[in-house]
């Protein structure tokens, strides 16, 4: 059985991930002749490639923007719990990047530390506040909205799928298929877009600080700051290969077992509304879905081709 706004939801979001495929070979070169800052270099696009097609969907489907987009104030306490999961989502995270770089490179903490010329609360709103507003509207917004009537792991699954293929960086698929998972769950549960959207600001944040942080400490050692971004992985021994794995594995498991514990709080606060078992017989894989891979398919292989 097919449902008209889980197939609504898969084609924005297939829609999306073209724009994102396509859109570059014309903004890039636009952007190069503008001569615009590298802070607009990475601005601009979230709002031409997210936001400008959100609100053309909410014109066209005449969609409540309220209701769709879960605009619902939460609480304190659940604002900490929130920022906790955030915290803790971060070794998991890490973890997930750091078995992808074995393969792929981690371009995000490049882009990162490129920008640490510019001012910390500049760099903490193009990383972390623009990106958990614009993809949280579009991901958890928008597509979440459409499994409102599907059961909560087919949901969190597809839009966890969704969200890291958006990124079109196989670095980045493993870990923001995960986060996704979390924030879908965040948002259910909360019934507000603005839990997951404090919970990205935090992860992103976070990496902001820290690579703040590290680039100062590398600079007063005397290292170059430079080298260390680009060696990666690429600088560890077998041996330390293997103990980051196992380390940063164990950290991971104990971390995914304390953000349980939080959703679980959170559950008790807001119930088990979010979390009650609703329609399972729906096809959720679509031909939107299967254009949506493929599209990604093609996009790693031609990075990988290339490198």
């Amino acid at each position: 059985m097919e449902n008209k706004s889980v197939f609504q939801a898969n084609l924005f979001a297939f829609i999306l991930l073209l724009l994102y495929a396509i859109a570059p070979m014309a903004l890039i070169p636009i952007f190069r002749r503008m001569n615009i800052s590298s802070e607009l270099y990475i601005v601009l696009p979230q709002i031409l490639l997210l936001l400008i097609p959100t609100i053309i969907y909410f014109i066209i489907t005449k969609k409540p923007i309220k209701d769709t987009l879960k605009l619902k104030k939460i609480g304190i306490k659940s604002i900490g719990i929130i920022i906790a999961v955030g915290i803790f989502a971060q070794p998991i995270a890490m973890f997930l990047s750091f078995i992808t770089q074995f393969v792929f490179p981690n371009r995000i903490s490049q882009v990162v530390s490129s920008l640490d010329d510019i001012p910390l609360i500049v760099r903490l709103c193009i990383i972390a506040l623009i990106p958990a507003i614009c993809e949280e509207i579009t991901m958890r917004g928008v597509v979440l909205a459409g499994y409102e009537n599907i059961n909560i792991r087919k949901a969190a699954l597809m839009t966890g799928t969704f969200f890291g293929i958006l990124h079109l960086d196989g670095n980045q698929l493993l870990y923001a298929f995960v986060l996704g998972i979390i924030f879908a769950y965040l948002v259910r549960i909360t019934g507000s877009i603005y839990s997951s959207m404090i919970c990205h600001f935090t992860i992103n944040g976070t990496q902001v600080l820290l690579s703040e942080l590290a680039t100062k400490m590398m600079r007063l050692g005397g290292e170059s700051v430079e080298l260390a971004q680009n060696t990666g992985i690429s600088s560890m021994s077998k041996a330390q290969l293997i103990n980051t794995f196992f380390s940063m594995l164990i950290l991971g498991i104990i971390c995914l077992g304390i953000i349980i514990i939080l959703i679980g709080k959170l559950t008790k606060i807001y119930g088990k509304d979010g979390l009650e078992e609703r329609e399972t017989s729906v096809k959720v894989m679509n031909w939107p879905v299967y254009g949506a891979l493929i599209v990604y398919a093609v996009v790693i292989l031609v990075e990988l081709v290339g490198t």
